[in-house]
């Protein structure tokens, strides 16, 4: 009855979840949804459908990761089926509710994953970003997936099956989004660390995530290396390095769209630069090369500039503000939801100090460090850093838990 009772529960949660993210993005409109999206991806999935291709054109094949295109031609078949992606992306938001609802359980208790799941379902920026058209849900929920297998491994009974669905779930949120890479060396130390068996059980366990890992990544990368020449994740870190090092980096980042500074930066070029470009431009690899020298170059020059840029980007990354800036109704709305989070989260880290649970801690912070890394070299607005919401939420819920544990009457 318990058991039952539990799961008609969570289940209205994770329903919650998706009838509210449906009824916003219902009440939106489709003209909204299709004009306050990245049409890049579905320009992919239709590519994907119609011609059995990842190239947007002629020399763009690899700049994209593949899963989001391929979720968008899966649930659409390549029609502009804007009720079709809603009601899918709907779900995704729905499968974040649950994973943060065991997460919580699992760090702390029933109680505090009932409160880390409301708090999922009803965030006012999961609510909003999950149905648009961007990878962000997905990649949310991907990698929510990947750590709640992660985090069961020291307490599974089949400790080395569970440590491959671990790595493969890694996989597929890094096919989502390539920038959650720096997560994976840090994973497998956690993961060495967080077993208490011998050395050959440990190893085991780490070669087991890895090669799970390996297998979902290496036909990504061994398709790249035969259709671009390269067996890389993606050909697009040397431009967006660029566009994280240039002198018009921040014309208009963070407080608006990083887009708007690399247009800036394309303005200012001479003509003897766009010449270079274009004759670059004939080959992927090659264009993503030219501006990878043109970045480093410009770090070498600018040390100051580069340091004092990562730390301007670190703190609008993870600011009370929206990034780019927003309406004041957005402003506030995020502020508060946000700020309330991050607050509670300091207090779950704190209980979970207290009583030496160190693993998801250090699980979160591995989450967290990695992101910095990215952030720190590249650049990140507030959708790029939302996915690690979900853990400030899990450990919010804890400290909810406590709260109304002390405030109840015995």
């Amino acid at each position: 009855m318990i058991e039952r009772r539990r799961l008609a529960t969570i289940a209205g949660l994770v329903g919650l979840a998706c009838a509210v993210r449906l009824g916003v993005r219902l009440a939106r409109g489709e003209a909204t949804f299709w004009e306050q999206s990245y049409g890049f991806y579905f320009e992919l999935a239709q590519k994907l459908v119609r011609e059995q291709s990842f190239c947007l054109d002629a020399v763009t094949c690899a700049y994209w990761t593949p899963l989001y295109p391929a979720f968008l031609a899966l649930v659409t078949a390549g029609e502009r089926n804007f009720l079709a992606i809603a009601m899918a992306q709907s779900l995704v938001g729905g499968l974040t509710t649950w994973c943060a609802y065991e997460l919580a359980r699992l760090w702390f208790d029933a109680r505090a994953g009932w409160m880390a799941a409301g708090l999922t379902a009803l965030y006012p920026y999961f609510v909003v970003h999950d149905t648009a058209l961007q990878e962000t849900g997905l990649y949310t929920a991907a990698t929510a997936a990947a750590t709640l297998a992660l985090a069961r491994i020291p307490i599974a009974q089949h400790r080395f099956r569970q440590a491959g669905l671990a790595g493969a779930l890694t996989g597929l949120a890094i096919l989502v989004r390539p920038s959650l890479t720096p997560f994976v060396p840090l994973a497998l130390v956690w993961l060495g660390l967080s077993c208490q068996e011998q050395a050959s059980r440990r190893w085991k366990l780490v070669g087991g995530y890895a090669l799970a890992l390996a297998l979902v990544l290496l036909p990504w990368i061994v398709r790249n290396a035969f259709v671009v020449g390269r067996p890389t994740l993606t050909t697009r870190l040397g431009y967006s390095l660029w566009a994280a090092h240039n002198p018009h980096t921040f014309t208009h980042y963070p407080s608006g769209s990083i887009d708007r500074s690399t247009e800036a930066a394309w303005a200012a070029m001479t003509s003897d630069e766009l010449a270079a470009v274009s004759r670059a431009a004939l080959r992927e690899t090659s264009f993503d090369d030219w501006f990878r020298t043109r970045a480093w170059a410009y770090i070498r020059a600018h040390p100051d500039v580069a340091a004092w840029g990562a730390c301007r980007k670190l703190g609008a990354a993870f600011w009370w503000r929206l990034n780019p800036l927003k309406g004041p109704r957005e402003q506030w709305v995020y502020g508060l939801s946000y700020g309330s989070v991050m607050l509670l989260a300091g207090m779950g880290v704190w209980q979970l100090g207290r009583r030496k649970q160190w693993l998801p801690i250090w699980l979160c912070g591995a989450h967290v460090a990695a992101f910095c890394l990215v952030t720190a070299v590249f650049w990140a607005h507030t959708s790029h850093r939302s996915y690690l919401d979900v853990y400030f939420i899990v450990l919010a819920g804890g400290a909810l838990a406590s709260i109304r544990r002390a405030v109840s009457p015995r």
